[in-house]
């Protein structure tokens, strides 16, 4: 901030002190530097938008001095992290701080700079409506480099930023910028490609927007110039000069038609009067200091000049020619090609870091994704393997109940076929007789004093005697016995087939089905839902199965 303000304290002097050369209008006593610096801690209190007021209305009244001073101040002003508002009127003060280094001052680095800092703003902070402003003004500074030097690369990076202006503008609205962009871009370009820019003579351009007639009549005479309709081209650029309305710099405006009205001369070899308008054109930039197009005009006449074979004029003109080329040379105009290439290598720079970057976080994404992958089919294997496991240990117990049943109903039918033959404790065999009976045994009310009825004897002797050959309790012996007969009845599709495990445990005597799958996962090794399932697959009755030690 010091720096602007010894720059604003300087430049408030130097305009006091040349106002006899310039159209500004100051005090005819020159002010101190006490003044000057009271005067800018004075604006220094004013809110931002009232100092952007203020510059802008300094700048059209070309007091580059105040100017300086307010858009300075607000500029200096940038924060990251500041509220959106005050972001945007700091961009606007950059943008327009670099119009005065660039008009006012030829200081074209400083301008240079300020613009950039501006696009940078406006792409990082999405101002997009502010954006198509800095890229023209960009634009032509680029574009002034590459006339003046000749360098083709610089122009035609200029008019790729005129068309990125034109694009913008035209999606947000902003038709002034529209026509400023597209006068720069066609300005001595007579052979651009119109055919991209017909939105100029779109209806929903307001009429009132600065210089949209002058814009529209330069479009038709590039058409007409492009077809060698050369008369037709002429008028449309002597109509131009009338037709000037831009709020900044008119007299480029006027400066463009002169030369274009030269320049159809020139295709029509009436070299006479080429000069002649080129002549008018060379006094306008000399009067008011444009510089930049001065040396190009004395180019254009020298050639003229030598195509009539006046080498006196030629000679005169070459000279003027190389002495304003020599003094934009000198100019700071100069420096632009290499802030141009270092801003360039700095966005390249930039985007190599954020690529790099890019690359490292989707690096990480993918080792991360192999992992959780790894995870899965780890996990996936595991389950697999243990399901495999849990299958083969439910069909070996599945395979075991169906032969130890089998057993045992070999066993019930040899007991039966020989029962009449053996000689057995009379209580046991009459105890079994009861416990083969399905219907007795599968009533819910069915206990030991029931059996102790059943076989004639009390219910004291009957638990010992079932104790001693069963080497269980009574209620394990029954709980048994009516698993087993759970076992027949799954395996009894045909009578059976629609019995649900509540069913099965109610018909064969268990209150609830908490009992029955307990008992059952108890003696067989298998849950009821498990045995059936696997009963439903095996797709053949297996016929009465029991149980070796029960009953």
């Amino acid at each position: 901030m010091q720096r602007y303000t010894l720059l604003y304290i300087l430049a408030l002097v130097c305009s006091v002190a040349w106002s006899s050369l310039t159209l500004a209008e100051v005090s005819p006593s020159l002010p101190s530097a006490n003044e000057a610096m009271a005067d800018y801690d004075a604006l220094s209190q004013l809110p931002s938008q009232k100092l952007i007021d203020d510059g802008r209305r300094h700048f059209e009244q070309r007091r580059a001095a105040k100017a300086l001073a307010c858009f300075t101040i607000v500029s200096d002003r940038y924060q990251e992290g500041m509220n959106d508002e005050e972001a945007r009127l700091c961009i606007r003060a950059l943008n327009n701080l670099g119009c005065v280094y660039k008009f006012s001052y030829f200081d074209y680095a400083q301008a240079y700079d300020c613009f950039i800092r501006a696009l940078d703003l406006c792409e990082a902070l999405a101002y997009s409506d502010f954006l198509p402003v800095v890229l023209v003004n960009l634009g032509d500074l680029l574009n002034d480099y590459g006339i003046s030097y000749v360098s083709q690369p610089m122009v035609q990076q200029a008019r790729q930023i005129f068309e990125q202006c034109i694009d913008e503008a035209t999606a947000n609205g902003n038709w002034e910028a529209v026509t400023t962009a597209f006068f720069n871009l066609a300005n001595q370009n007579y052979d651009l490609d119109l055919s991209k820019y017909t939105i100029l003579f779109s209806d929903s351009i307001p009429s009132q927007t600065p210089d949209l007639q002058y814009v529209r009549l330069q479009y038709r005479g590039l058409e007409h110039l492009q077809h060698k309709r050369y008369d037709e081209a002429r008028q449309c650029f002597i109509d131009q000069l009338a037709a000037v309305n831009t709020r900044w710099e008119p007299e480029r405006d006027t400066l463009a038609a002169l030369m274009s009205i030269a320049h159809t001369y020139n295709e029509q070899q009436d070299f006479a009067h080429s000069i002649e308008y080129l002549d008018r054109a060379l006094h306008m930039a000399e009067d008011y200091d444009i510089d930049d197009l001065a040396a190009g005009i004395c180019e254009l006449i020298a050639e003229n000049y030598r195509l009539i074979g006046d080498s006196t004029g030629h000679r005169y003109f070459y000279v003027r020619y190389l002495e304003k080329k020599e003094a934009a040379s000198n100019s700071r105009l100069a420096s632009i090609a290499e802030l141009n290439y270092v801003h360039q290598l700095k966005k390249e720079q930039q985007a190599a870091r954020d690529m790099k970057q890019r690359q490292q976080q989707e690096r990480l994404a993918f080792a991360a994704v192999a992992l959780v992958l790894l995870v899965v089919i780890a996990s996936a294997y595991l389950l697999w393997r243990k399901n495999r496991e849990l299958t083969a240990r439910n069909k070996s117990l599945f395979d075991l109940t169906q032969q130890v049943i089998k057993a045992e109903d070999e066993q019930q039918k040899l007991r039966s076929s020989h029962q009449s033959s053996e000689d057995r404790e009379s209580l046991i065999r009459r105890i079994q007789d009861v416990l083969d009976s399905p219907d007795l045994i599968c009533q819910q009310d069915f206990t030991v004093a029931r059996l102790a009825a059943l076989v004639e004897s009390n219910t004291t002797y009957v638990s010992q005697a079932i104790n001693q050959h069963y080497g269980m309790a009574f209620s394990n012996v029954l709980g048994n016995c009516r698993v087993r007969e759970a076992c027949r009845r799954m395996n009894d599709h045909n009578n059976y087939g629609n019995y649900t495990v509540e069913g099965f445990a109610t018909s064969v005597g268990f209150k609830s089905r908490t009992a029955f799958v307990n008992a059952f996962k108890r003696e067989v090794g298998l849950t009821p839902s498990e045995y059936l399932r696997m009963a439903l697959q095996g797709g053949e009755e297996l016929g009465v199965r029991s149980f070796v030690t029960r009953c």
